[in-house]
């Protein structure tokens, strides 16, 4: 068995044996997709990557993990920083935009500008009509969203510090898996003294830059009260208490509101009464759902105020925490909720055991370079809720079978 990897394999194509198949898989993908099919553009998404990889020398991947992925995002970054795409959308989404145009409304060196926008181009995301003169594909139009673009500006402008410097806070806590969520690479990256990098992004004026990620994210996904996900007018109305002041769910951390206000649509004529809860400033932005959701200041590692609620819903809450953590969160609602009658759903990835989609690891990646805490596997999930004696057992983990959408784990009292 050798031991030792000759150079001219960096400078050849990685898996040149792989390409046929992979081009026959795509062939195959493709000739049974329909335009609304996802787990199997997901599946084409994935040979697709296999193929360019395969063809790809590990030199040209080198070059592109290092060069060619940093520029490109401190070019986008730059480009939502100083409203680059919010303009080229407002002077024609499909029309042709020229440099120097662009760089005198800005009030930008049209020679850095140009140097950008052909990187950015270069990598696939302009199309090139003349010199210095590009159109937006879909990706670029999409980056004057706010709920796209600003993505780039909290995580990787507010903490693109903390993965690149991973392997420093690794080597200091001598390689141990992160656990502890007042010490993680954030804070050794930032030298921050903020309780997390949530914290300390709206102490830097990036709260509603985070807000619009959060928000953007899950976009094109299925909502977890969806028919396919967890059947809501089966599994949660029937048993549930009608009068108008009755708790039918509580959204704990819920944010903005965009679940709940998403629910309120989906079934206006649902039983009992809606509550939205979070802390006091960001309740105080929930200005966008529908008037009846009660919104309610809470700390979710207080006692819980709402008290046998028929549902106690967490969306991508217990993911942002290590262990320790979450067994606090969820003592607090095991102790609100009603013997045979409340319900604890859990809205989160739940990764595979083999075969993770790509989604659900690089989630676990964000989690554990930002806050020491992780997306769990089904294992981890059994652990957390029937192995912390909190008096907690898992019902049933519901999945709509789509790789990139959440399962709903209801959970109720054991």
């Amino acid at each position: 068995m050798s031991t030792t990897v000759d150079l001219a394999v960096a400078t050849r194509p990685s898996d040149a044996d792989a390409v046929p198949g992979l081009i026959e898989d795509l062939t195959s993908l493709n000739r049974n997709w329909k335009g609304d099919d996802e787990e199997t553009r997901h599946k084409m998404v994935v040979k697709a990557r296999s193929l360019l990889q395969s063809l790809m020398t590990p030199r040209e991947q080198m070059l592109q993990h290092t060069w060619a992925d940093p520029g490109l995002d401190a070019a986008l970054l730059t480009g939502v920083d100083v409203g680059l795409w919010k303009l080229m959308v407002k002077n024609g989404v499909d029309a042709v935009h020229k440099v120097d145009h662009l760089a005198r409304s800005l009030g930008m060196d049209p020679e850095l500008l140009g140097r950008l926008l052909r990187h950015v181009c270069a990598m696939g995301h302009l199309v090139e009509v003349a010199q210095d003169e590009y159109k937006l594909t879909n990706f670029t139009k999409s980056m004057s969203l706010d709920v796209i673009g600003d993505g780039y500006v909290c995580l990787l402008g507010g903490l693109g510090r903390s993965p690149n410097d991973f392997y420093k806070f690794l080597r200091d806590t001598n390689w141990q898996n992160p656990v502890d969520a007042s010490h993680t690479a954030f804070h050794a990256s930032y030298n921050s003294d903020e309780p997390n990098c949530m914290v300390y992004l709206g102490s830097i004026g990036m709260g509603a830059q985070m807000n619009h990620h959060m928000g953007g994210y899950r976009q094109g996904r299925l909502p977890w009260h969806h028919p396919k996900i967890y059947p809501v007018e089966q599994e949660l109305f029937p048993g549930a208490d009608a009068s108008s002041d009755a708790p039918l769910v509580v959204d704990v951390a819920g944010g903005l509101g965009h679940d709940i206000d998403e629910f309120k649509r989906n079934y206006p004529n649902h039983p009992g009464k809606l509550i939205l809860q979070d802390r006091p400033v960001v309740i105080e932005d929930a200005k966008d759902i529908d008037p009846s959701i009660q919104r309610m200041p809470h700390d979710f590692l207080t006692e819980q105020p709402i008290k046998g609620a028929r549902a106690y819903f967490m969306h991508s809450i217990l993911h942002d925490w290590p262990d320790d953590v979450c067994q606090k969160i969820l003592a607090r609602l095991a102790e609100a909720m009603k013997p045979g009658y409340s319900k604890l759903l859990i809205f989160e990835c739940v990764i595979s055991r083999t075969g993770a989609y790509w989604e659900a690891t690089a989630g676990d990646m964000l989690m554990m370079t930002q806050l020491s805490a992780c997306e769990r596997t089904e294992d981890q999930w059994h652990q957390l809720i029937e192995g912390s004696g909190l008096g907690l057992k898992i019902v049933k983990f519901w999945s709509s079978g789509l790789s990139a959408v959440e399962n709903v784990i209801e959970c109720e009292l054991a």
